[in-house]
């Protein structure tokens, strides 16, 4: 048993060294109106201790309509925890309910499910009967003098997972039917015989527990009455022998009992207690006792759920109890310091924000923060937040309702035995144990993590795209500086250049040769296909499971969203019209000659400056039918020969077209209609470029947009394509009321007031001073903040300023 032991503690060792990662990500609303913007901050954690992944730098979010059509993409990168973003929300779109999900693309490893996936609910300002059509999040009420009028779905949970005869069991109790889950059920639990062994009740959420012991040869039943009649449920049949984990959470304690009635008793039984695949007891034991019990205690425990799954003999998994530690020692507390207690409208606001653990010893991390009127955005601090998200509903398995109730006050018994319910009634999702146990380590993860951009494909034979072949490539990239970088393909004609980090979008060159870029004389050097991988545009499956839903459920609340943003509409079409042209304005200088104005436009299309000597095409219009090699032989000491270019001293310059180094073989079709001008570059004018020993001679096309098209009279060998750029999100617009010009008639209002979408709080600067104005709108606006800290604790805050 000591082998099985060590087999466990090692695949769980495992399992956190090749840990799973997170994300989270807090918009500034939980709902929008056509023409808004969806302000972000997606976090990306070590699913383990949430803290930084050392994997991943790269994740994707989007945007999913209902029909699961992808209306926008984001790509971010970030190099510690978090990375902003934001998504327009198109005018012309359909409102409804929106998806906005995220993941990295080592998540794809496992399940959609697991990804990170939230409800966007998004209505048409201006369209009256568009709220009439949504249907409310309502937060679970507990009613208690509603009598049942239909069968509701119950599931029993017995503790552990069974129930054995003769043993006390505790039994969890679900209502499945929301429809019936905030009305109180009453019942009782019978044997075979009609006894009641016990009665049960359920509270908030549709749960509720009650404990009993079976005996053998009986059945049981729970009990209901609906329409004055009474309806049986079957519970779960009783084993006649087995295990039973019994678990109580007081909190700073946890005191567990493991009893048996078989005959070898606990003999070479394991005990073994994780929290997110890191091992926090294990027992193996070795007497042939029937019972033990252990008291742990939770003061170096992580926050989360806590796994305990019991052994038998033979290794087989037979009980399993989930307990959640809420561990006070990990407390953070949030302080915000604001510079009025109250402020009047259009006035400047300042906020000075720290953490502090319970030692009241400064704290760091990333947080973003969002403030919206609380008149028109509903903050509901039942539903779900960056908290609940990394400790609950990542790792259980179904949705949890209202998770933020289970936060809301600290060190409360209800909520703490409410949350064990939670715990009794949901298992984990993680990992099955035979899968941990017994699937190969040595099963690679088909999507690796991505720490940049890459560009990768294959080479083929030209014409055959099934017949690989091994070629020499080259990847240039265009941006304020031309990279380029030459390597081999493997065996199999795969090439792979990066990672790269880069915004936005660069065009991009990938060529290949059949032996190197030197052997062009040979015409076979160029048969090859390129094919090219679509990372960014293969989006995995869409799941619709495990999806996060706001709590909507106040409707005087959405219905001042809905007039408000329908006023600022109008005041924004109502702008537009009234917009006018400035006066006329007079400026004096002194005037530039045309060849200058030329010069200067010419200059503005190149990232080195002035030339040694520029040959502008326009002013030799009877050169345009010309081909390259005779332009190129017109310039001073150049000479070319079919494909091949050399100076009078020997050497053969450097070509560059449109920023990218070239062969003579690959710009052969180009003539002077395609030319606008041709600098020549020596010495040190040249030096800005790599290989200029010999000089460079730098063409530029007259529409400077070759690149795009280029593939259209490329010879084989050589593809060209647009590269995705990481997203660089956008500023959130906050007028600036202290300045005049923008103080202008035009009416200020706001639903988001504010949005900071990146906090950072280091040991240099463990204050953070964030500064902005407030509208017209006089009301109490919630401030929202969420984040983690570096040492991997989720902070949820909330608090209020005042506009009067």
């Amino acid at each position: 048993m000591n082998n099985f032991r060590d087999l466990v503690l090692q695949k769980l060792e495992a399992y956190a060294n090749d840990y799973p990662e997170k994300v989270y990500v807090q918009t500034d609303k939980p709902y929008y109106v056509l023409g808004e913007s969806i302000w972000y901050t997606a976090y990306l954690v070590n699913g383990i201790d949430h803290k930084r992944t050392e994997k991943s730098r790269v994740i994707y979010v989007e945007l999913i309509n209902e029909n699961d059509s992808i209306l926008s993409k984001k790509q971010l990168y970030t190099n510690d925890i978090s990375a902003a973003g934001d998504f327009e929300i198109k005018k012309e779109w359909k409102p409804g309910k929106y998806i906005l999900r995220a993941y990295t693309n080592y998540m794809r490893n496992n399940d959609a499910d697991y990804f990170f996936q939230k409800e966007i609910p998004v209505w048409d300002a201006n369209k009256t009967n568009s709220l009439s059509n949504f249907s409310l999040n309502k937060t679970e009420e507990l009613i208690s003098d509603i009598e049942l009028t239909e069968k509701p779905d119950i599931n029993f949970y017995p503790e552990g997972g069974y129930l054995i005869n003769d043993i006390s069991c505790k039994l969890g109790i679900k209502i499945k039917d929301k429809n019936n889950r905030n009305i109180a059920i009453e019942g009782v639990i019978k044997d075979s015989e009609n006894n009641i062994v016990a009665d049960f009740k359920t509270v908030e959420f549709g749960l509720g527990m009650t404990s009993i012991i079976t005996e053998p040869n009986k059945n049981y039943f729970a009990n209901v009455i609906i329409n004055n009649e009474e309806v049986s449920y079957p519970l779960p049949k009783a084993l006649p022998q087995g295990y039973q984990l019994s678990i109580v959470n007081n909190g700073s304690q946890i005191i567990l009992k493991v009893t048996t009635t078989l005959d070898i008793g606990l003999k070479n039984s394991f005990l073994v207690a994780h929290q997110r695949g890191i091992v926090v007891f294990e027992k193996l034991e070795t007497e042939t006792k029937k019972t033990y019990t252990v008291k742990l205690n939770t003061n170096n425990m992580q926050d989360g759920i806590t796994n305990f799954t019991l052994f038998d003999n033979s290794g087989n998994p037979v009980c399993e109890r989930l307990i959640f530690i809420d561990n006070p020692s990990n407390k953070i507390a949030v302080h915000i310091a604001q510079n009025k207690a109250s402020f009047k409208t259009r006035e400047k606001v300042t906020l000075k924000i720290n953490l502090k653990d319970k030692d009241s010893i400064p704290v760091y991390g990333n947080f973003s923060m969002a403030i919206t009127d609380l008149d028109v955005v509903g903050q509901n601090s039942k539903s779900e937040n960056i908290k609940t998200y990394l400790l609950l509903n990542s790792d259980l398995r179904g949705n949890i309702e209202s998770p933020g109730y289970f936060f809301e006050k600290e060190n409360d018994p209800k909520r703490r035995f409410l949350l064990d319910l939670v715990m009794l009634t949901h298992g984990w999702r993680r990992f099955t144990w035979n899968n941990l146990l017994y699937n190969s380590t040595e099963i690679k993860n088909r999507f690796k993590p991505e720490t940049g951009i890459y560009i990768s494909g294959r080479t083929t034979a030209l014409n055959e795209s099934s017949k690989k072949l091994p070629t020499t490539t080259r990847l240039t990239l265009m941006g304020g500086q031309p990279f380029q970088e030459v390597k081999q393909t493997d065996a199999n004609g795969a090439y792979k250049y990066g990672p790269f980090v880069f915004n936005d979008s660069l065009s991009a060159l990938v060529e290949a040769r059949v032996k190197d870029f030197k052997s062009d004389a040979d015409r076979t050097n160029r048969n090859v296909t390129i094919l090219l991988d679509e990372s960014f545009n293969n989006s995995p499956r869409i799941s619709r499971n495990n999806i996060l839903s706001p709590l909507v459920d106040d409707k005087n609340k959405l219905t001042n969203f809905f007039k408000q943003s329908q006023t600022i509409s109008k005041i924004d079409a109502d702008y537009l019209k009234s917009a006018t042209l400035l006066d006329e304005v007079v400026i004096t200088a002194n005037r530039i000659t045309e060849q200058e104005k030329r010069n200067k436009l010419l200059n503005e299309r190149t990232n080195y400056g002035s030339p040694s000597k520029r040959i502008d095409l326009n002013e030799y219009p009877n050169r345009s039918s010309f081909t390259i090699a005779e332009l190129l032989n017109t310039l001073p000491g150049i000479m070319v020969f079919n494909d091949t270019i050399s100076t009078r001293n020997g050497g053969a310059p450097a070509i560059y077209f449109d920023g990218i180094q070239v062969q003579m073989s690959d710009i052969s079709y180009l003539s002077g209609n395609d030319i606008e001008f041709i600098d020549i570059l020596k010495g040190a004018d040249a030096a800005f470029f790599r290989d200029s020993g010999n000089g460079v001679i730098a063409i530029h096309s007259r529409t400077g947009a070759y690149l795009r098209n280029i593939n259209v009279k490329r010879k084989p060998g050589i593809i060209d394509f647009q590269s995705i750029g990481f997203y660089t999100a956008r500023e959130f617009y906050s007028p600036d009321h202290a300045n005049e010009f923008d103080d202008v008639k035009t009416q200020d209002l706001r639903t988001t007031l504010h949005w900071q979408p990146k906090i950072k709080l280091t040991k240099e600067k463990s204050i953070a001073e964030i500064s902005f104005f407030t509208s017209d709108s006089k009301s109490k606006y919630a401030i929202k903040i969420e984040g983690v800290t570096t040492t991997g604790v989720p902070v949820y805050y909330l608090s209020t300023l005042t506009v009067d």
